[in-house]
């Protein structure tokens, strides 16, 4: 018998703009030896039955696709891993000292944004295809016709530690398209194993990946806490967890999903500081009332949160506050007695007297 034909080994993902002539916007490779990037379809079906038999067969309702990988550490992902319309902003100057915000901590949080029109035709266009790119050594060449972020990474900021946790990008059959075998919704060419000419590399950005951002990370927080947590420089035991919840839902016609739209976001950091009391966090708790909004308990007033790590990068929550979710006292083990503070930002609505409200960022990331 002939030797069969096993398909085997890594891939990198290319994400694209849209219009006429889509342009290279990032390149992604997954973490870590073996690192997966997985695509799974995901078809809806209706099943159908009678009275007297049962079920019979089922017919096709939706069809789309995901991407998911954890990327690689590449501090120039930041904007296409978190779009502007999150309110996020990216690029930011901050001061040599780490210890203020820049001066315009503006955001354009647009709540009801379609991801993939704004990365299909720069949000004109409810109908733009951005594609994703999905090459491998063996020349196979995997195009999803229409795509965008809807799952956005977490970041672990800490020694030894892989700075993005998973995406997933969501690939949609285009508007113009009906669901079938000519859709457009994803395509394959090239195989080398299998006697085809190979697919040229997508990859034209030719991305460095020797510069990582790994290392230190510190964190002064420029708030008043009336229950005594320290605000100077403060450490972290684990590393800080920066976790971005952003909310999207499906826009559906007849069950097929033509679009997404974006429903809230919400950035909370994480750390188990190692210059806490017990007597501090315990006054915490205390401090907070029934019915009492968290953000403006008169436990604490808004404040800024910096953290400074290597290679000059800085990370900001500006108007953020801290407060303890589920965490508490551990006695015993090797951890720390102290459980976990979180910074949670909020979100005001500034009014301008000649100009429209605008929103405060959740979250800021230096240049």
């Amino acid at each position: 018998m002939s030797a069969p034909i096993i398909y085997s080994g890594p891939a990198k993902v290319v994400m694209f703009n849209g219009g006429a002539s889509p342009g290279q916007i990032a390149m992604l490779q997954a973490d870590g030896e073996n690192g997966q990037v997985k695509v799974q379809f995901d078809e809806k079906r209706t099943k159908r039955a009678t009275g007297m038999t049962g079920y019979l067969r089922s017919t096709l309702d939706d069809q789309t696709v995901k991407v998911s990988l954890t990327p690689f550490d590449s501090w120039s992902l930041l904007p296409y891993m978190f779009p502007a319309y999150l309110g996020i902003v990216t690029g930011a100057t901050f001061q040599s000292s780490g210890a203020a915000l820049p001066s315009s901590v503006a955001g354009a949080l647009a709540i009801g944004t379609r991801p993939h029109a704004v990365n299909g035709q720069a949000g004109s266009s409810p109908t733009g295809n951005a594609p994703t790119k999905i090459w491998t050594p063996d020349g196979r060449l995997i195009t999803i016709a229409r795509t965008a972020v809807t799952k956005h990474p977490s970041l672990k900021l800490g020694v030894g530690m892989p700075l993005f946790t998973g995406i997933e990008l969501t690939g949609l059959v285009p508007p113009a398209n009906s669901i079938g075998a000519s859709s457009g919704l994803i395509s394959i060419a090239g195989d080398t194993q299998n006697s085809q000419s190979a697919s040229a590399d997508p990859d034209t950005i030719g991305a460095v990946f020797d510069a990582f951002i790994n290392g230190h990370w510190t964190g002064i927080f420029t708030g008043s806490v009336s229950g005594g947590l320290t605000t100077g420089v403060m450490d972290a035991e684990d590393g800080w967890d920066i976790a971005v919840e952003a909310k999207y839902s499906p826009l559906h016609v007849q069950k097929r999903t033509y679009d997404y739209k974006l429903d809230s976001v919400e950035v909370m950091v994480k750390a188990r500081i190692t210059n806490q009391t017990a007597a501090a966090l315990l006054a915490e708790i205390l401090a907070h009332t029934l019915g009492g909004t968290l953000e403006e308990s008169a436990s604490a007033s808004g404040g800024t949160l910096i953290l400074s790590g290597p290679s000059s990068k800085f990370i900001g929550l500006p108007n953020c506050v801290p407060y303890l979710e589920g965490s508490g006292f551990e006695f015993g083990g090797t951890k720390l007695n102290q459980g976990e503070v979180a910074f949670v930002s909020k979100i005001d609505v500034v009014a301008g007297s000649s100009s429209p409200a605008t929103l405060n960022s959740p979250l800021i990331f230096s240049a």
